[in-house]
């Protein structure tokens, strides 16, 4: 991308070049039309009277000009584009008629003045030829002033469409939308979201459309989204169906919702996800940034929605005190000499550093580039600092993180001055910071006073105080000590990731490229990826995505692992095992991973092809030639290409597992037991199921009954799962897979279909069938089976 606008600068400037020497050249022959008589003949022709070459070659260059202006600045789209244009096609217009009228003036008409008005006349749309005592002055038209001519109708009518534009900037921005071939949608804009859509911005690829919707009753920051290069929708984001009905859900790329109410955001999720479906559309992970500012609920929502049964969302959350605590952490962190911060006082905040810490802590162990310094410690200062430190460990523990986390110390007292002077005394002051996260604005202003007492004590030790007045800027000038005031945000730091996935792409790269070590010549997909070429850090995007997806869609995994801990598995276990052994590592067995590969293969391909790419023997970049692009058949019948393949998807899936994300089977295992009574029927009944629904029993089923409850069980079914103890009772037998039910999903028994109820399980049989059991009841019927040790 940096490549490309570099490209366009130098085409830009040295257009330019070439225009203001054809622009000087003829107002040089307008003013002296002999000028070009010692010039030789293969270049004496340019800008002679009547030369039909020289205007169409002045104008296609002026022409082409105003267009790579226009695009060169597309992603702002602001009006000072239009605007730059037409005062320059104005100026060309100007300086080519002040020329070519030079020489038009007489006793009457004075030298200078009677030039200058002819030209004002001229930019004001006047073509006919201009008469001065009965005279056509200039009595030659000069081939400057039919540039110059053209150059002021041209000014006039970008004027002209710039106004137009203006008035119905609304319906032009609506079916640009409708009709962008990729669009980033951003919904649920307020005061403290807006600072993202610059960041949003950024991170677009040239095909890429920014559509920004606000409520229809409610369209602040309107203005700033489009100078931002953003097409604004005014959509009633009350109504459902109003977003459902836009067609420009069909090439959506990644989706934003940014309401400060979670609940808006979920609500606006399940309406664009039904307008997928009704659109017929598959997308493989398409990017969701979804605003939950509390860290409590970030952290639970990240987990239990990462994984489920809506496959078509790679989920990220942001909040206020996530990205404020990211943030925090980013200018502690880029000093590289702090050892130790101090928290003090418990809020939201509290936890949201703890966790983003976790966060660093886990990709620092993955990859870390040799430049980085280590990681600080946290000190929690407070009286229920304890309490919050629990309960960070039992979000580490429903997520399921084994790693080792970082170094979280609590000293339960409250943050004041002699307290924290004891604390920072204790260690050095040159390698601590503090930072105040309770709102002081809600309650007494002591954080304050206590940050500014702290800085003015420990001039050298960076004190960072909450203070929602507060404007963050990049080059703050503190006024005593080290004291920086901060407020809540959800802007983003230039060039950071804006979503986990993104942050994971640049990872697995860059410990990429570390394994492989330096290299005089490096590929282009082997670059740094600042310096990657938008296509293979698109590709490597893909790469994490489509993992994402087939795991859950080919393997029959799930990623929600809230509240299940993971088997330990370290890098050790995995060092030097094949590919498929890894994979079996991870819990895929050999037909997952082989479907797993074919799937990341044809994927890969899909890519390449759309982008250009061809096969050949030998690869190619420049030219856009690899050597395995072929079908999956010549892969699977190459030992080397298909372990090759396995590799890049065990490689892929176990970066993301050390990164914190681990999937599991959606089908477990379990033991039938207990006993139940039983008889068989001959003809056909009905029967009711928890949910309502009338089921239909046929003849020769098996009615059973528990505990008040009955139901009916196919023949060839009870037998294989019930064995006879005495009269009409059974004990049930065997094992079964089981996984819980999403809610409200519809489940396809063999009696018909019914509905699954909120913590429901869906348990299948050994002849495939399925059926919805109550939580109380499942735990009664089903055992997770025994090791071999017991």
């Amino acid at each position: 991308m940096r490549s490309l606008v570099t490209s366009r600068r130098a085409a830009h400037l040295a257009l330019s070049a070439v225009a203001v020497t054809l622009i000087a050249w003829l107002c040089v022959l307008a003013r002296w039309p002999d000028a070009a008589g010692g010039l030789p003949a293969w270049l004496g022709w340019f800008g002679r009277p009547g030369s039909l070459p020289s205007v169409a070659i002045t104008v296609t260059v002026l022409v082409t000009l105003c267009v790579l202006s226009f695009r060169g600045h597309g992603d702002t789209r602001s009006g000072s584009v239009p605007a730059a244009i037409v005062a320059g096609l104005a100026t060309v217009g100007a300086l080519l008629g002040l020329t070519s009228f030079w020489e038009c003036h007489d006793d009457t008409h004075p030298s200078f003045f009677q030039p200058l008005i002819w030209t004002a006349v001229l930019i004001k749309g006047g073509m006919t030829d201009l008469s001065m005592s009965g005279q056509v002055c200039p009595t030659t038209t000069p081939t400057a002033l039919v540039v110059a001519r053209l150059a002021a109708l041209g000014a006039i009518f970008t004027g002209l469409s710039g106004v137009a534009l203006a008035l119905f900037r609304s319906q032009v921005d609506r079916w640009q939308a409708n009709h962008a071939s990729a669009v980033t949608a951003v919904i649920g804009v307020d005061d403290d979201s807006g600072a993202m859509i610059g960041g949003i911005a950024q991170t677009l690829g040239r095909r890429d459309t920014l559509v920004v919707m606000f409520d229809a009753a409610d369209e602040r920051g309107l203005y700033g989204a489009r100078a931002l290069g953003a097409r604004v929708l005014s959509v009633d984001l009350n109504n459902p169906a109003s977003l459902e009905s836009l067609s420009l859900w069909r090439n959506l790329a990644s989706l934003y919702l940014l309401s400060s109410d979670a609940s808006n955001n979920r609500l606006w999720l399940d309406t664009i996800s039904q307008a997928l479906a009704d659109s017929r559309r598959q997308p493989r992970r398409l990017p969701l940034v979804l605003r939950v500012d509390d860290p409590w609920q970030a952290e639970a929502w990240r987990a239990q929605q990462f994984g489920g049964a809506d496959a078509r969302w790679a989920v990220d959350i942001i909040g206020k005190y996530e990205v404020t605590a990211r943030w925090l952490l980013d200018n502690i962190v880029a000093a590289k000499t702090i050892q130790r911060v101090f928290v003090c006082g418990t809020s939201q905040l509290t936890l949201a550093l703890c966790a983003d810490l976790t966060r660093r802590k886990l990709e620092h162990d993955y990859y870390s580039a040799p430049s980085e310094s280590a990681l600080p410690a946290l000190i929690l200062v407070g009286e229920d600092a304890a309490e919050y430190q629990r309960d960070h460990e039992f979000h580490r523990a429903q997520i399921g993180l084994i790693a080792t986390g970082p170094d979280i110390d609590v000293v339960s007292s409250a943050p004041t001055v002699p307290t924290l002077t004891q604390l920072i005394d204790a260690g050095d002051a040159a390698t601590s910071a503090a930072i105040f996260v309770d709102d002081w604005s809600r309650g007494p202003r002591g954080p304050a006073t206590t940050g500014s007492r702290l800085a003015a004590r420990f001039t050298t030790m960076p004190v960072y105080s909450w203070d929602p007045d507060s404007r963050v800027s990049d080059k703050p000038i503190p006024i005593v000590g080290r004291l920086r005031t901060f407020r809540l945000m959800l802007q983003m730091s230039d060039g950071q990731a804006s979503d986990a996935w993104e942050r994971a792409a640049r990872l697995i790269h860059g410990r990429y490229l570390a394994r492989i070590g330096p290299q005089a010549q490096p590929l282009p997909s082997r670059l740094p990826w600042d310096e990657l070429d938008e296509f293979y850090r698109r590709s490597n995007r893909r790469q994490v995505r489509n993992a994402l997806w087939m795991v859950e869609q080919v393997a029959d995994h799930t990623w929600d692992t809230w509240g299940s801990a993971p088997a330990p598995l370290a890098e050790r276990d995995m060092a030097g095992l094949p590919p498929l052994e890894q994979l079996a590592q991870l819990g895929f067995d050999h037909d997952s991973a082989i479907a797993m590969a074919r799937s990341e293969h044809e994927d890969w391909c899909h890519y390449y092809h759309r982008n250009g790419w061809r096969y050949g023997p030998n690869r190619d970049d420049r030219h856009r030639i690899h050597d395995k692009l072929v079908d999956w058949s010549v892969i699977e019948a190459d030992p080397a290409l298909l372990d090759g393949v396995l590799l890049s998807v065990a490689n892929t899936l176990w970066s993301l597992r050390q990164l914190g994300y681990r999937s599991r089977p959606v089908w477990q295992s379990f033991d039938r037991v207990g006993t139940v009574r039983a008889e068989q029927r001959v003809g056909p009944w009905t029967w009711t199921s928890p949910s309502g629904a009338t089921m239909q029993a046929g003849p020769g089923d098996w009615l059973v009954e528990e505990d008040g409850k009955s139901w009916s069980v196919r023949d060839d079914i009870f037998r294989a799962g019930y064995r006879h103890v005495s009269g009409s009772q059974w004990q049930r037998r065997g094992t079964v897979l089981a996984r819980i039910a999403q809610p409200g999903e519809t489940i396809q028994t063999l009696e018909g279909p019914t509905v699954a109820a909120d913590g429901d399980w869906v348990v299948k049989g050994d002849h495939g069938d399925q059926w919805p059991v109550p939580a109380d009841v499942f735990a009664h019927h089903y055992a997770e089976p025994r090791s071999m040790g017991e």
